[in-house]
């Protein structure tokens, strides 16, 4: 009897390194470093903060006109009026190379023509917010009467410390098909 157990612990245990090793898959390169002198991005010298920032669908049920697009988060430029388009912001620092959070900010908002300035809060993307990424957020309902076509929208941020009329802006780049752009329904 001793025999079945001692192979079949050592057929037990040559799965486990065997699963183990898979699970990790093939090594990963070393990451790349950071050039030096004028190809590493750190400090800034042309922009004071690096923006990304895109725009996606509403859940159902989130926007005050009572219209939602067919899938909710989901990465777009187009949206019907009554929808809430939902802006992911991530902002860097670049003299500093810091992902920017609430604690570097004195204020944030959206600049969309003909509406009230969008205000910008530092929230958790998900509903844990123990694990999900948190990301600065802007939620515009896109009123019923509002124009057709390409909204030229601004995003707008001051940092904390920055004294004047010091703010980071960021506007899309003018090409049409990439523009935030709102269409009468879908």
């Amino acid at each position: 009897m001793r025999i079945p157990l001692v192979v079949a612990a050592a057929l037990a245990g040559a799965l486990f390194v065997a699963s183990t090793a898979l699970a990790a898959g093939p090594p990963q390169p070393p990451p790349i470093p950071t050039p030096p002198g004028d190809q590493n991005p750190w400090p800034g010298k042309k922009v004071d903060i690096a923006f990304y920032v895109e725009t996606v669908t509403a859940n159902k049920g989130e926007s005050i006109y009572g219209v939602s697009a067919p899938q909710g988060c989901t990465q777009t430029n187009f949206f019907s009026r009554g929808e809430r388009v939902v802006f992911h912001i991530s902002a860097v620092d670049a003299h500093k190379g810091i992902v920017l959070s609430n604690n570097e900010i004195k204020y944030a908002y959206l600049k969309i023509p003909g509406m009230d300035l969008v205000k910008v809060t530092f929230t958790p993307h998900g509903k844990d917010p123990v694990t999900a990424p948190w990301t600065f957020t802007g939620r515009w309902d896109v009123p019923l009467d509002y124009p057709v076509g390409a909204v030229p929208f601004q995003l707008v941020m001051k940092l904390k410390g920055w004294g004047g009329n010091k703010i980071a802006t960021f506007t899309q780049l003018p090409l049409a098909p990439e523009n935030l752009t709102i269409i009468d329904h879908r």
